[in-house]
């Protein structure tokens, strides 16, 4: 079948089937990407997802020159335990706390995967600064426990060499 320009336009050639098939190979190649390890966040955002705080439940994420994490956790004082990939964490710091927050502890950790990465976990002093930081993130039971301090929220921020260098 010969196809003529004036085909195009009778109606003879369904012009919606090639950009559904480009549509399917674009959805294909994307999802390949995504399985294969393309797309799964940099650096920092890796070692981040795997850092783990024991008791603690995570319930917020935020990238602003490295990774933040917030997790609820029961009511504690100190530094709970968390584990990442060759993490080693000295409590405290020098003069690292403000008025907003408390720094419990500064580290780093390194994986092959990610490199050397900063660790720093602090925990926000005021309750109700907390709760609205986090804001829609806690339910409204959660809201409360904060609040009545029979739990906490603790903060981690990592940041990877490979992104302090941009």
């Amino acid at each position: 079948m010969t196809l003529r320009f004036a085909d195009w336009f009778s109606g003879k050639v369904f012009l919606t089937s090639v950009p559904r098939r480009v549509g399917y190979a674009v959805t294909a190649t994307l999802l390949a990407g995504t399985v294969a390890g393309c797309g799964d966040g940099n650096e920092t955002q890796r070692y981040a997802d795997r850092v783990r705080v024991e008791g603690f439940t995570l319930v917020k994420t935020a990238y602003a020159n490295g990774e933040g994490r917030s997790y609820l956790g029961p009511a504690g004082d100190g530094v709970p335990t968390v584990t990442a990939p060759g993490l080693t964490l000295t409590r405290g710091g020098t003069d690292l706390s403000y008025l907003f927050y408390d720094y419990l502890a500064t580290g780093q950790g390194t994986d092959s995967d990610t490199g050397t990465c900063q660790v720093t976990v602090y925990e926000i002093r005021d309750r109700s600064k907390a709760v609205d930081y986090l804001d829609d993130d806690l339910n409204s039971s959660q809201q409360q426990s904060v609040r009545q301090g029979t739990s906490r929220i603790v903060q981690i921020d990592v940041l990877c060499d490979a992104q302090a260098d941009r």
